[in-house]
């Protein structure tokens, strides 16, 4: 846990505290002393004692897969527990720090079994290391921000951090999330117009205990094939100096919102993300329509093999996704009609260790990242089951249709034709019991290929797939 406690700030008072205490008996009530008088001072210490903020989490992650016919099946258990203190702003700086640790408390066997890999337990965990139950701590936030003005709306701040954006995010359906180093900067005094942007060199991805450079983290995760049919092997060959993330917010006239982003990993790829979404509200009924458009192109200029190569050189990709919705304000509840066309250009490819896709049509526990000539349809129904808006029930189905499986240049991890299920309930307590959560997510999904052959490569953890997530979270 030395991570951990390093982010906390415990080792140090820890060694302090006890050598006093072995070298004086007194030195309880000289501590309580030092601390009353910490309080009736106008000072530093009385400043973070009263005005500071301690965050804390516990998580409890049950998470069970059942394969296709004799293919292996899988369950894991994880608990774990973190802690934050965040100081008052002072002189417009403010401090973040936290750490989590983790227990791997039952599971199935997680690591390779007789050439099968698990794909979703394991990411409760440490994905380099199986067999680690107990040792899975990590620090997370240890940054510094400095706000630009009194309104506390803009700011600019360095070191380690949670970081949500269309492209790099959290990612948060395991037991922790994504976190990213770098330097972040926002701006929100204008209304209309707003700005985001920073340069990321470091990023500790869901599912690991450790720290990689960017280029280093890309292929942490299983890499699918090379574009020409053999297995992908670029991890420890990607090279980037880190990613420049740019954003503006522009509301040009009422009702109507365009976001554009820009990702640049210098030496890998860029992204350009437009998004433009219109809602309307009448009679207690809000509309929405969206439209996002992405265009990626290859940054890559190396000679190394093709398996080596995670994007080629000239490759490119053009997708498209939009959404109608409705909702009803007072009930709370929404449908949404969603789809998305990545054309047959090339694959959609952004790092699957820096985030999930945007895609209006992303459902939970599958990607289309990897494939090009691709579509997809998903129709989803949100609503409160009681009148206090504690019980959530979202329910969703879609149709994937994906390039031909033994196409390589264009279906990167040979995903068949595939339709998915979802059912999610969360509900919030109450009263005694608030700050505790519970999230309860099944689905399924099943093959829409005629004739697919029913080998793993198709149809472990990819189709004909039941699955089942319970999520207890506790904040304090």
């Amino acid at each position: 846990m030395k991570n951990w406690i390093v982010a906390l700030g415990l080792t140090l008072a820890s060694v302090y505290y006890t050598y006093a205490q072995h070298q004086d008996p007194s030195w309880s009530v000289r501590r309580a002393t030092i601390n009353q008088q910490c309080v009736e001072n106008d000072s530093l210490c009385n400043v973070l004692h009263k005005l500071g903020t301690f965050e804390g989490h516990l998580r409890t992650f049950f998470m069970g897969t059942t394969n296709h016919d004799d293919f292996p099946d899988y369950f894991a258990l994880g608990m774990g527990g973190g802690l934050g203190y965040y100081t008052p702003i002072i002189k417009n700086f403010q401090v973040g720090m936290s750490g989590f640790i983790i227990y791997n408390m039952a599971s199935t066997h997680l690591g390779p079994r007789d050439g099968f890999m698990n794909r979703y337990e394991l990411a409760l965990f440490d994905i380099s290391n199986p067999d680690n139950h107990e040792d899975l701590d990590r620090l997370e936030d240890l940054y510094i921000r400095y706000y630009i003005n009194e309104s506390q709306h803009s700011y600019i701040q360095f070191g380690k951090f949670h970081l949500k954006t269309p492209m790099i995010n959290l990612q948060d359906g395991r037991m922790r999330p994504n976190l990213q180093e770098g330097v972040w900067a926002e701006w929100n005094h204008w209304s209309h117009l707003k700005f985001k942007g920073g340069f990321l060199w470091k990023t500790s991805p869901r599912g690991t205990i450790h720290w990689y450079d960017m280029g280093h983290s890309v292929g942490v995760y299983p890499m699918g094939r090379a574009v020409n049919g053999a297995r992908a092997d670029y991890y420890g060959h990607v090279k980037t100096d880190g990613v420049v993330i740019g954003n503006a917010v522009v509301n040009p006239v009422k009702n109507l919102q365009i976001d554009l982003w820009n990702y640049h990993a210098t030496g890998l790829q860029n992204s350009v993300l437009t998004k433009t979404e219109w809602k309307k509200k009448k009679n207690g009924t809000q509309w929405m329509a969206g439209l996002q458009y992405i265009w990626q192109r290859s940054l890559y200029n190396d000679t190394l093999s093709i398996e080596k190569q995670y994007t080629i050189k000239g490759e490119q990709s053009h997708v498209f996704s939009g959404r109608i919705a409705r909702t009803n304000i007072s009930a709370g509840s929404e449908w949404n009609l969603s789809f998305t066309r990545i054309t047959q250009h090339g694959r959609y490819l952004f790092p699957r260790e820096w985030g999930v896709e945007p895609f209006y049509t992303f459902m939970q526990r599958e990607r289309m990242e990897g494939a090009g000539d691709a579509n997809a349809v998903v129709l989803q129904h949100q609503h409160y089951l009681d009148k206090a808006r504690h019980l959530s029930l979202v329910t969703g189905v879609g149709t994937f249709w994906m390039p031909d499986v033994n196409n390589a240049l264009l279906n990167k991890y040979a995903m068949p034709d595939f339709y998915q299920a979802n059912i999610r309930a969360r509900y919030k307590f109450t009263g005694f019991l608030q700050g505790l959560n519970l999230d309860v997510l099944y689905l399924y999904k099943g093959n829409m290929e005629k004739g697919l052959a029913e080998t793993a490569q198709f149809f472990h953890n990819k189709v004909d797939v039941n699955h089942l997530s319970v999520t207890l979270d506790y904040y304090f």
